[in-house]
């Protein structure tokens, strides 16, 4: 149990769990009942009428099946035991909101106790999702893993974050660089552990020949996949591909381009419910693509739900060109190391089509990338894993005791 000053609580509001029964004792790593917990919220977060209509919490409720969870557990190794670091504070990030609910299941799994601090932002998603989590942990049969849950949300306030900061064996922080940077101010214990999801970026990497010799209905497979990645939370996820580099030479990549995008933009009129701000968004921000970028080759809105913007060459400055809503920059390269002048700590996920893995492998290796953490194929992009941003997140978030 901790002790939670009546001026700090007066302060935040309380989403989930009780002040007055949470506790921070850690507890085994991948712990049968919280598996079975995971589990049993992703059957009532598929069985919800509207999960169908919200990719976001279907993603989720399929992620947090047992089978998934299990696939990400480790052999475990006789001579050592996994534990929590007990009471874990995270910041939760307000570009995905959905996103607490994962940084809870790696918290939960990885033994700890959960002070969450969601954004003020929300959407259907989060609400279903926090209304579901809520329910679940009044049953009696999860008493113990509702007094490792508190989830809260306050207006900026330094005295609330310093309190939880000061009470943290470990801390998850998902607001970006200026965030990450803000809640270092604060004192931690000395021995807490953090996890900071700074500012990243995300590219795809796309084999011209490859493409020009599918089938019409294996490009039609692709551009779904496609479509999940760039769609799926308008392009504000880190993962999500912001750069499509064509790898070619010239006659194959426009052959290339011709079948993707057209079949893109179908999928994207059929599937994508834009609204008229976000053309709109999508439009000023093409006009000031236009006037600061110096190396804009072409400009094509596709329809409404697709824009292209062709730059003629690559370098650090075009991780501040970012699109939203499928405004998509485009380039094209004769050979995977003209890649290497983009590569630096800040990008993220390397998503790929028909381009073998150990040809990036090879890349990664020869150039001695301080970037790229997660080579993925189309599709797979915004799936999140205990392996992510370079960390392996459970194992971050618990201690490791040995035995001789």
């Amino acid at each position: 149990m901790i002790l939670i000053p009546n001026n700090i609580q007066a302060h935040f509001t309380t989403l989930v769990g009780s002040a007055s029964d949470f506790h921070i004792q850690p507890t085994k790593v991948w712990e049968e009942q919280t598996i079975t917990f995971l589990n049993t919220l992703s059957a009532r977060l598929r069985r919800h009428p509207e999960a169908n209509t919200l990719p976001d919490l279907m993603a989720l409720a399929f992620w947090l099946r047992k089978a998934n969870l299990l696939s990400m557990k480790t052999r475990p190794n006789s001579n050592r035991l996994s534990v929590g670091l007990g009471l874990t504070f995270h910041i939760c990030p307000a570009n995905v909101p959905i996103n607490f609910a994962y940084s809870l299941a790696f918290a939960l799994l990885a033994g700890n106790s959960c002070v969450l601090r969601l954004s003020s932002k929300s959407n259907r998603s989060t609400d279903i999702a926090l209304q579901t989590l809520s329910q679940l942990l009044l049953e009696s049969e999860y008493q113990p893993i509702a007094q490792r849950v508190f989830l809260i949300r306050y207006a900026h306030n330094d005295d609330v974050t310093a309190f939880w900061l000061s009470q943290a064996a470990g801390r998850v922080i998902w607001g970006g660089d200026h965030t990450i940077n803000k809640m270092r101010q604060f004192a931690t214990p000395p021995r807490s552990r953090e996890i900071a999801f700074a500012d990243r970026y995300s590219l795809c990497l796309l084999d011209a020949t490859y493409i020009s010799c599918c089938s019409d209905d294996l490009i039609n497979t692709h551009c779904h996949h496609f479509y999940n990645d760039i769609y799926q939370l308008d392009q504000a996820g880190c993962s999500s591909p912001q750069l499509c580099v064509w790898l070619g030479d010239d006659s194959s990549v426009i052959e290339a381009k011709s079948r993707l995008w057209q079949r893109l933009a179908d999928i994207a009129a059929d599937k994508y419910a834009i609204e008229d701000i976000q053309v709109l968004n999508k439009f000023v921000d093409t006009c000031n693509a236009a006037i600061d970028h110096e190396d804009i080759a072409n400009i094509e809105i596709a329809s409404p739900e697709l824009t292209r913007i062709e730059v003629k060459s690559i370098n650090i400055s075009q991780q501040s060109f970012r699109g939203t809503s499928g405004l998509i920059y485009e380039t094209r390269i004769k050979s995977i190391a003209q890649l290497a002048p983009l590569i630096n700590e800040k990008v993220q996920t390397l998503s790929y089509l028909g381009v073998e893995k150990s040809t990036i492998a090879e890349f990664i290796y020869s150039n001695g990338c301080s970037g790229i953490d997660r080579i993925v194929p189309i599709g797979n992009a915004l799936n999140m894993h205990n392996l992510w941003d370079g960390y392996d997140i459970i194992t971050t978030l618990s201690r490791i005791v040995t035995i001789d």
